[in-house]
């Protein structure tokens, strides 16, 4: 095998402990030095990979997590019910007036251009959708969003809730279009649909 020299400064005391090693091990200063550099880096190959691997397998892990929640919320979602369409109306209502009043915004106008925008993005979500929601925010007895059109949001590829979610991003100023359902820090779909307006007594909220 051909050799090249290379020319480094050492410890002393260093160097005597390698000779004294390469002696015991039964082989020359040469072989000995090159054996352990050999051995070193492809260990540290063999490692930074293991690691790379580990972190992949981690992270596929949590993709796995989520899209296995995504669906088995989806499963768990049941038809709206009339009176649960009603509900949810109520407090899509309740929670405007709060967290218009909460944000300060400088007219309700403003605040409705802001939640809409975290609901535009939706491919279920339209400007009919739009309409009927600013019905029922701001006319006492408009159309609300029947059990109907509350249903058809579920085929959504993108979120299957998203009057919720885009509440839920709107109110923390979150990214657009990022799905919330599993999100435990706010009211549930399934206790919205039961309380309606009842639930933003709840001081968590």
């Amino acid at each position: 095998m051909k050799r090249t020299q290379l020319n480094i400064n050492i410890d002393p005391n260093l160097l005597k402990e390698i000779k004294a090693s390469a002696r015991k091990s039964g082989k020359s200063l040469v072989d000995y030095v090159n054996d352990f550099f050999r051995s070193h880096l492809h260990h540290y190959v063999d490692s930074d990979l293991e690691m790379r691997l580990s972190n992949y397998e981690k992270r596929l892990k949590v993709i796995e997590e989520h899209m296995l929640l995504d669906i088995k919320q989806n499963k768990q979602i049941s038809d709206f019910t009339p009176q649960e369409a009603e509900n949810f109306n109520d407090f899509v209502k309740a929670i405007f007036k709060k967290e218009v009043k909460r944000k300060q915004y400088n007219s309700t106008a403003d605040a409705w251009h802001d939640l809409v925008s975290h609901l535009n993005c939706f491919d279920k979500w339209n400007e009919r959708s739009s309409l009927r929601l600013k019905e029922v925010l701001f006319f006492d007895h408009g159309d609300a969003l029947n059990s109907d059109e509350m249903n058809s949001f579920k085929e959504s590829e993108m979120c299957p809730s998203p009057i919720r979610t885009g509440i839920i991003n709107w109110i923390n100023n979150s990214e657009k279009g990022q799905c919330c359902c599993s999100n435990t820090n706010f009211p549930s779909e399934k206790l919205i649909r039961e309380k309606g307006a009842l639930v933003i007594s709840d001081e968590s909220i």
